[in-house]
């Protein structure tokens, strides 16, 4: 089967298939609004340039959110990773701090042991 017999063959399914799909009520209504707003934007090209330099607008504002949103994180989680063998060691003397001698040798070799 040669180019053309194939583009043809494949126009005319591509045009059954739409029409099969036109059956459907809701998909008519749904290519009819896309229709209008097509033509509205054929008609009027300004709007579409002035809706397409305001999405690309808003989403430029959103990237630059995100990107400090993950800055801010990223700060965040660096002053936790600072912090981490600073409250470590905090932990450490309030328990020998508070523990008798002999609990906390326990408790370094990795023993546990409650008094209540």
């Amino acid at each position: 089967m040669g180019k053309g017999k194939f583009f043809a063959k494949a126009a005319i399914g591509a045009v059954i298939g739409g029409a099969v799909a036109l059956m459907d009520r809701q998909t008519r209504e749904e290519m009819k609004e896309w229709a209008v707003y097509l033509f509205e934007m054929a008609k009027n090209p300004e709007s579409l340039s002035a809706s397409s330099k305001e999405i690309i607008s808003r989403a430029k504002e959103t990237a630059q959110q995100i990107s400090e949103d993950v800055s801010y994180i990223r700060d965040k989680v660096d002053n936790l990773r600072g912090l981490t063998p600073e409250v470590k060691e905090l932990v450490d003397e309030t328990k020998s701090t508070f523990l008798p001698d002999e609990e906390n040798t326990a408790g370094a070799a990795g023993e546990t042991s409650v008094t209540h």
